[in-house]
């Protein structure tokens, strides 16, 4: 549905099976970036690698030299800096980009899914890339806008997005990777909506029968990746993977997916066939999911009054069984404004839970954003601001 073309350059085409090796003479490096650095960032930064598993993390930088940035874990104690091999990695400079929230991003925007997966035609058209470059799949099924009622929610849906990125994302980096781990194919797609719905606006309907064999290939990708976790505390969703295993092991949100779908919910062959993909993506997510764990990094500090902030949040906390509830950050973390005057503060919250009400004997791990507002004399009442949640293993 879109084509796109940015600062991305071509070079996202490039696709690796390169052995990453940590040292200074075989720095890591993102294979589908291209040969300059696209960020000038400095000692001390907190920056955005993408690692070895293509996926953008935040690191801090030590060094910078000859085209190479030295980085480590955010939370690496000083004793790891000095004593643990491997703690201190070397990244080509053009693996290293401008920081942003990568959590934060991705829940703000995780309603406009959908909204942006409908213009990727469009989009690698504008900017001249390859379809598999933004988005990781050569078959990506074409979309098109049915009616005036829909192009007016996606003109709606490009403006909000567009307002959430100009306003709380203002300087995201190009990650060279396919849409779902690349920010700026998201802002350069709000920027131009007029063009992008005008020419989604000129594609007629398609063959359905892409969509459903897209979807049947993301759901046999997620099987795969299922098969090859061998368990910790990530690695084994991301955001093609997870919905689809979701809706694997809960019938509630396969149903509800079923529900939103267009054209081809109502065949019932087609039903079949995708009850038999996600019964049998079910079959080995019952099996490695519970491998997934919590990382005991999410609950080191308490605050009695934010984790009741998070409790009350909840619809119906008394199904809850909970196992560990805590926060990640030792302190409140401050947000400014241009001229370094407090907007608000936030800290990041997690509870580890069952469910009673869950069709499935998994549990959940819940994600939080507590937020106080600077009144100018002080902070206002605690908040949940953000919230996202997880299938885990349980204890």
């Amino acid at each position: 549905m879109i084509k796109t073309k940015i600062i991305l350059t071509t070079a996202l085409i490039v696709f690796s099976t390169t052995i990453f090796s940590q040292s200074e003479t075989s720095p890591l490096f993102n294979p589908k970036a291209s040969g300059e650095a696209t960020d000038n960032l400095n000692v001390g930064d907190v920056a955005i690698v993408v690692d070895r598993g293509l996926y953008p993390v935040a690191k801090k930088i030590y060094q910078k030299k000859d085209g190479m940035y030295q980085v480590a874990a955010l939370d690496i104690s000083e004793w790891e800096l000095k004593n643990k091999q491997n703690a201190l990695t070397w990244y080509k400079a053009n693996s290293v980009y401008r920081y942003y929230d990568v959590k934060s991003f991705k829940e703000k925007t995780s309603k406009y899914n959908s909204t942006i997966e409908a213009f990727m035609w469009c989009f690698s058209k504008k900017f001249n890339l390859n379809i598999d470059v933004v988005t990781g799949n050569k078959n990506y099924p074409i979309y098109y806008i049915k009616d005036a009622a829909q192009k007016s929610e996606l003109t709606i849906k490009l403006e909000e997005l567009s307002q959430i990125i100009e306003k709380e994302f203002p300087s995201l980096p190009n990650t060279f990777l396919p849409y779902a781990n690349n920010p700026v194919i998201w802002k350069l797609i709000a920027k131009n909506r007029v063009e992008m719905i005008d020419c989604l606006s000129k594609i007629s309907d398609p063959n359905q029968t892409k969509m459903v064999d897209f979807y049947i290939k993301e759901i046999a990708s997620a099987k795969i990746s299922a098969e090859n976790f061998k368990g910790g505390t990530e690695g084994l969703y991301d955001g093609n993977t997870y919905p689809h295993m979701e809706r694997a092991v809960s019938k509630s949100a396969r149903d509800e997916w079923f529900k939103k779908q267009d054209g081809w919910n109502t065949n019932t062959e087609v039903i079949a066939n995708f009850n038999k993909a996600l019964d049998d993506l079910k079959s080995i997510c019952i099996q490695k999911i519970p491998l997934l764990k919590m990382s005991s990094n999410l609950f080191q500090y308490h605050d009695v009054t934010a984790e009741t902030v998070m409790k009350n949040y909840l619809k119906k906390p008394g199904n809850l069984k909970i196992y560990k509830s805590g926060i990640s950050d030792p302190d409140w973390i401050y947000v400014k404004n241009s001229v370094g005057i407090i907007l608000h503060r936030y800290k990041r919250g997690t509870m580890w839970v069952k469910n009673s009400a869950d069709d499935h004997q998994l549990c959940k791990a819940l994600f939080f954003v507590i937020k106080e507002e600077y009144t100018g004399s002080g902070y206002g009442k605690a908040i949940i601001n953000e919230y996202s949640e997880e299938l885990r293993g349980c204890p």
